[in-house]
């Protein structure tokens, strides 16, 4: 028989969606009739809902098939935990994207939107441009924060949330988790508001895939970036899941929230917004810069020769300009981007390869800064005590003895480069320790591929409320280090608070700022 009358007669053969359904509902009545289930009662049920798992996974017209009937696969009268049991295995089944999940979700009750359809285009008109308030004089209005429980123990998450929670009591603390953790949270009394995701493979770092911006109106409005993470993929459909699942006060309050993509590239671990301008590194524009030149990766080979050196630093301003439309500001390196000994310059440039410019630099507002430092982690170091050294082992799970806890000399010089850059821009500049800790000294290292993590305290979120400048971040875990950061802080006018740190999250270079994201409320200007 040809494929094609195969493959009709093949799906001839299987039910129509509504019968698919209607048995489906049937059996769902049958679990929710016992009152409980066990986990596998749930398998079982998806599998009949599925038909046949493995070629639903297989087999795209089957696929499409069984999709369509899967939004209505649920009796109503269902419990919400069983929907919800549900919701959390068919999530981990391959072929079921976003947007099927979400036509599920929504038929069952479970979301109360489609994002998809609150999806509009980016405003290209001036008057009409999104504005980004990300600037350290507004007040944090609420917080977005990631916590997946297949990443992080209840009593690590929790643990967290009660430290922002006491930091600011009034702000909305809006939670993108899933069953386990969410049914712990629920519990927790921190006046959170919780955001079921069903188990989707999310990130913890939902600064990295959109930026929370405003319309002329005020809306809220969630820019979503148009370029891919690797191995980060699902990171795409964050922002359009916080739509999704937007509780409905909050909806109405951020204006009917809805979301666009990007027009060009952008990674806000790259970006330091002050009201003037929008800071960044050579490193930031690297994706525009490829794109520009036709290259797939950067032409290190190049950078001896002083042509080809002008031709990729031209590259960079044309790829700065894209980036000033998309913030609306004057985009400025914190680093010399031109010089007569090029070659020179671009060897101090590349020690700040991989490392997110938030890690290492923090502006406040009256043009201060404060820099990474190496020798003041090294100076850390040599004044630790045994508290300390007990903390830090026990905390992130070190060996007792192991290689130094110093980053590299690469790093050191364009960190440097970087703090001597911004005096002469006018900037008022102190240094925060650095420490780089080797991912070998850990005593459980196993699926770990880079070689370092760092312990920053630059990797924080500023605010001004109520008339004071205070910023918040992860704790170090180094008493030491953490009374030397407040110091610092204190010295250029904020207050630093700091809380108890997701230590996975950190082990995977995401600190404080990458972990979080907020809307800000509009201060005077």
């Amino acid at each position: 028989m040809p494929f094609i009358a195969l493959l009709i007669a093949t799906l001839l053969a299987l039910p129509s969606p509504d019968d698919l359904a209607a048995r489906s509902r049937e059996s769902s009545r049958q679990l929710a009739r016992q009152g409980t289930w066990t986990l596998a009662d749930v398998q079982a049920l998806v599998t009949k809902q599925l038909v046949d798992p493995e070629r639903f996974v297989t087999d795209e017209a089957f696929r499409a098939r069984v999709l369509e009937a899967l939004p209505r696969s649920l009796d109503p009268s269902a419990p919400p935990r069983l929907r919800d049991d549900l919701l959390l295995e068919l999530n981990q089944v391959r072929g079921i994207d976003f947007a099927a999940s979400e036509a599920i979700e929504t038929g069952w009750g479970a979301a109360p939107r489609r994002a998809l359809e609150r999806k509009v285009p980016f405003p290209v008109a001036e008057a009409d441009r999104l504005r980004f308030f990300d600037e350290a004089e507004d007040p944090l209005a609420a917080s977005v924060y990631s916590l997946p429980s297949f990443f992080f123990s209840p009593e690590a998450a929790e643990s967290f949330l009660a430290g922002v929670r006491r930091a600011a009591p009034d702000r909305t603390l809006i939670v993108l988790t899933d069953v386990p953790l969410r049914r712990r949270l629920e519990g927790s009394g921190l006046k959170l508001r919780l955001l079921e995701t069903y188990g989707r493979p999310y990130s913890p770092w939902p600064r990295d895939p959109f930026s929370l911006v405003r319309s002329p109106s005020g809306a809220v409005r969630v820019l979503v970036r148009p370029n891919l993470q690797p191995d980060r993929e699902e990171d795409a459909s964050l922002g359009p899941e916080l739509i999704q699942n937007l509780p409905e006060d909050l909806d109405r309050a951020w204006g009917g929230a809805a979301w666009a993509e990007a027009p060009v590239p952008f990674h806000n671990g790259q970006v330091l917004l002050t009201r003037d301008a929008a800071w960044i590194t050579l490193h930031t524009l690297e994706p525009h810069i490829l794109s520009c030149l036709k290259l797939d990766r950067v032409p290190v080979g190049i950078f001896s020769d002083a042509k080809e050196i002008d031709r990729y630093a031209t590259a960079a301003e044309k790829a700065a300009k894209e980036l000033e439309t998309l913030y609306g500001r004057p985009v400025r390196f914190v680093h010399p981007l031109r010089s007569e000994a090029s070659p020179t310059l671009m060897r101090r440039l590349g020690g700040g390869a991989g490392y997110d410019l938030d890690s290492i630099v923090t502006l406040l507002p009256g043009r201060k800064a404060l820099v990474a430092d190496a020798d003041a982690g090294r100076e850390l170091l040599s004044k630790m005590k045994a508290e300390d050294w007990k903390s830090l082992r026990n905390g992130y799970g070190l060996l007792p003895k192991g290689e130094a806890l110093a980053p590299s000399a690469d790093l050191d010089i364009f960190l440097d480069l970087v703090a001597d850059h911004l005096r002469k821009e006018g900037m008022e500049v102190r240094r925060l320790p650095l420490l780089a800790v080797p991912v070998a000294l850990l005593r459980n290292h196993e699926g770990l591929s880079h070689d370092e993590f760092l312990i920053t305290w630059n990797n924080v979120v500023a605010e001004t409320r109520a008339g004071r400048l205070r910023a918040e971040g992860f704790a170090s875990l180094i008493p030491a280090g953490d009374r030397m950061a407040r110091e610092a802080f204190a010295a250029s006018g904020a207050q630093l608070d700091l809380f108890p740190p997701l230590v996975r999250s950190v082990i995977l270079n995401g600190g404080y700022r990458c972990a979080s994201n907020h809307v800000r409320g509009v201060a005077a200007r």
